[in-house]
C-alpha cells in the first residue's frame, strides 16, 4: 500500500522594521564583531549535517527513501502536525526503521489550510508537544514553519515568540534540540548591510550587497528608505532576532535559495554568493549567541555547479545543519529537484558527491 508522507512545503521572504534610522536600527544590530564572545565563537559548528527534503507528491515513502539513500544522506526533514496527531507517525517509523535522523518540523496546522493564526492558548499547547515528544524524540524540533510568512500564519509576531518559548521549554526539558521556523532572507541581508554601516564599514556594506545581489528595494530600505511592507517585514525580523537572543534556543533557523537577487529567476549563476553565508551566520551568531542552521536550502537553476559551491559555503560558514529541498512548486521560489521519479539528476549528483567529499 502506498505510504505517504506530508512534507512542509517552504520559501523564504517576510519579516519586519519601521523607520532607519541610524540611532533607531534596533540594538541587535548594535552588536559588533569585537563583542563576539567565546560562546558565540564555540556555536561555530565543525562539520556541517547535510541532508535531504524529498518533497514529491508523485513519490510515497519508499520512493523517497530510495532517492535519499542515492544522495548518500543520513538526515531527512518531515513534518508532523500537532493538532491531528493521533499517536502514530508511520512516515517517521519508516525514516527511523531506514536508519534516518529528523530535523522535525512540529506545526500546529497543516499549510493546506490557509492562513492560520498562531495557537494562543499554552497549555493545550504544552499537553500537546508532551504527547508527540512522548513518543517520538527528533534530532531536532524545528517550531512552525516561516512563521514570518503572511501567506502561512496569521496574528502578532509576539504570538509566536510565546509559542516558541512555550516549545522551548519543553523540549529542553526532554533533552531535544530546538530551532525557531526560520528568518526571512531577505530582511535578514539587510540587516547584515546595517550591522556593516553601524561599525562605520559602508565600503563592506556595498560589497555584501554586491555579492548577495541585493535588489535596489533592499538597499533603499537598508538606508532607511524602504516601502511600508519591507519595513513591516523588517521590524517583525528585528523582533524575533531580539527575542532569540534571550531564548534556550539551540539553533536559529533561515532558508536559502539561489541564485540570489534581483532578477534571481532569469540568472544561471553558477556558484553559490561568495561568503554571504558566512557573512550571514556570523552577524546572526554575534546577534543572538545561537548556532545556525538551515531547514531548507535549494537552488532555482538545475546547474551542478552551484549546489556544489553552496555545500563548501555552508560548511565555510559553520552551518549546523542544512536541507536541501529536492522538489517542484514551492511558492514563488520555483526550485529545482535533485532527482526525477526514483533517479538523480545531474545536480542530484552533483550535491551527493560535494556531501561526500
Amino acid at each position: 500500500m502506498k505510504r505517504t508522507v506530508s512534507f512542509m512545503l517552504v520559501l523564504g521572504c517576510i519579516s519586519a522594521v519601521t523607520g532607519c534610522k541610524k540611532e533607531t536600527i534596533s540594538t541587535v544590530q548594535e552588536t559588533t564583531a569585537a563583542a563576539i564572545s567565546a560562546d558565540v565563537q564555540n556555536a561555530v559548528s565543525k562539520v556541517t549535517n547535510f541532508g535531504v527534503m524529498v518533497a514529491d507528491t508523485q513519490l510515497d515513502t519508499d520512493g523517497k527513501i530510495t532517492v535519499t539513500d542515492k544522495l548518500g544522506m543520513i538526515y531527512v526533514r518531515n513534518t508532523v502536525i500537532l493538532s491531528t496527531y493521533n499517536g502514530k507517525a508511520p512516515v517517521l517509523d519508516d525514516f527511523a526503521a531506514a536508519g534516518y535522523k529528523v530535523i522535525l518540523n512540529l506545526n500546529e496546522y497543516a499549510a493546506n489550510g490557509g492562513a492560520r493564526a498562531f495557537p494562543t492558548n499554552m497549555k493545550e499547547y504544552k499537553n500537546q508537544l508532551n504527547d508527540f515528544l512522548a513518543d517520538y524524540q527528533p534530532e531536532v524540533a524545528v517550531i512552525e514553519n516561516e512563521p514570518y510568512n503572511d501567506g502561512y500564519y496569521t496574528g502578532p509576531i509576539e504570538n509566536y515568540l510565546t509559542q516558541l518559548r512555550t516549545a522551548v521549554d519543553v523540549c529542553k526539558a526532554k533533552g531535544i534540540k530546538v530551532a525557531d521556523g526560520a528568518l526571512n532572507l531577505n530582511m535578514v541581508l539587510i540587516c547584515v548591510y546595517q550591522d556593516f554601516v553601524n561599525k562605520g564599514q559602508q565600503a563592506k556594506a556595498d560589497d555584501f550587497a554586491n555579492r548577495s545581489g541585493m535588489s535596489g528595494s533592499l538597499v533603499r530600505a537598508a538606508q532607511g528608505k524602504g516601502s511600508a511592507d519591507i519595513n513591516a517585514k523588517l521590524e517583525k525580523c528585528k523582533k524575533m532576532i531580539t527575542a532569540y537572543k534571550g531564548m534556550a534556543l539551540d539553533y536559529v533557523n533561515i532558508h536559502w535559495y539561489e541564485p540570489m537577487g534581483e532578477n534571481a529567476s532569469k540568472s544561471s549563476s553558477n556558484s553559490s554568493a561568495p561568503n554571504v553565508a558566512t557573512d550571514v551566520a556570523n552577524y546572526l551568531r554575534a546577534a543572538t549567541g545561537k548556532d545556525v542552521l538551515t531547514n531548507e536550502f535549494g537552488q532555482t537553476t538545475t546547474t551542478p555547479s552551484l549546489v556544489a559551491s553552496q555545500v563548501t559555503e555552508f560548511r565555510k560558514a559553520g552551518l549546523a545543519y542544512a536541507i536541501d529541498y529536492s522538489g517542484t512548486g514551492n511558492g514563488g521560489v520555483n526550485p529545482k529537484p535533485l532527482h526525477k521519479n526514483v533517479n538523480l539528476q545531474p545536480n542530484g549528483v552533483s550535491y551527493r558527491d560535494a556531501v561526500a567529499n
